[in-house]
């Protein structure tokens, strides 16, 4: 379990890397308020981007094993497999992933 304060694919990307395994991300799992819908368009931003990369958020991400009824309020967004590293529906995400705090 990691909170997500550095961006989601950041975080879980540590998860992976600690764990030595790959961790997929399903985007249609992912629970994109209205209201960040709406902001995005009149910028004319990809919410999803926001989604995936923005941090701040005060939320946790867990793995849970598969025959395991998850905890009131938790959703499943991906799945874990063998090999590294994160993906989102199947491919590497490509460009920043969250926020690095040795780069700044």
């Amino acid at each position: 379990m990691i909170d997500i304060s550095d961006g989601l694919l950041s975080d879980l990307g540590h998860v992976a890397d600690s764990s030595q395994v790959r961790i997929d991300l399903r985007a249609a799992a992912l629970p994109v308020p209205v209201e960040l819908v709406q902001v995005a368009a009149l910028l004319e931003m990809d919410p999803l981007r926001w989604m995936l990369t923005g941090g701040e958020d005060h939320a946790l991400a867990a793995a849970f094993p598969a025959r395991c009824v998850l905890p009131p309020g938790w959703s499943v967004i991906g799945s874990v497999h063998e090999g590294t590293g994160i993906s989102v529906d199947g491919a590497r995400y490509s460009g920043v992933q969250g926020w690095d705090h040795f780069t700044g």
